[in-house]
């Protein structure tokens, strides 16, 4: 069965359309789960799903002119809005709870505001970590010539 160009025009459309309304769907769930728990990795979810939803958008555009940018923006767009790590949020919910984002954790905003708290200070002790095993590193790094070139001293 071979299709002519207006027919796979409007396939490719389909697939952009219905990608984009299901990156919205879960950037609009995102958004509720986090205003429901303050889980800053919701938070981040809404954002990737903004971006990724942009790209998609321009991606719809794209395919009538230019179909397989138009297709390649679209994919990704769904790249870009991958699954991140998530806390646990879903406990006794069942299936159509879960699929609208009601979740069985609701936090006021000063509890809100201290789990923020204390996941940004969670985000700043790991980077010192992180920093303090590079400056490890390059002492170590800067160790290892130094003792290459003891022994050729020697010898001389």
């Amino acid at each position: 069965m071979a299709f002519d160009y207006n027919t796979l025009t409007l396939i490719y459309l389909g697939i952009g359309v219905f990608a984009y309304f299901t990156i919205l769907f879960l950037t609009f769930r995102d958004m509720r789960i986090f205003r429901r728990t303050g889980y800053v990795s919701y938070r981040k979810g809404a954002l990737k799903g903004i971006i990724a939803s942009s790209a998609v958008l321009i991606g719809i555009f794209l395919i009538p002119a230019m179909e397989i940018l138009g297709l390649a923006l679209v994919f990704v767009g769904l790249m870009i809005n991958q699954k991140g790590k998530r806390e646990k949020v879903f406990t006794t919910a069942g299936t159509f709870s879960r699929f609208i984002g009601q979740t069985d954790i609701v936090l006021t905003n000063e509890e809100k505001r201290e789990l923020y708290e204390q996941q940004m200070a969670e985000k700043k002790q790991m980077e010192k970590e992180k920093e303090k095993a590079e400056r490890r590193e390059k002492m170590k790094e800067q160790r290892e010539p130094d003792e290459l070139d003891e022994p050729e001293k020697e010898k001389e």
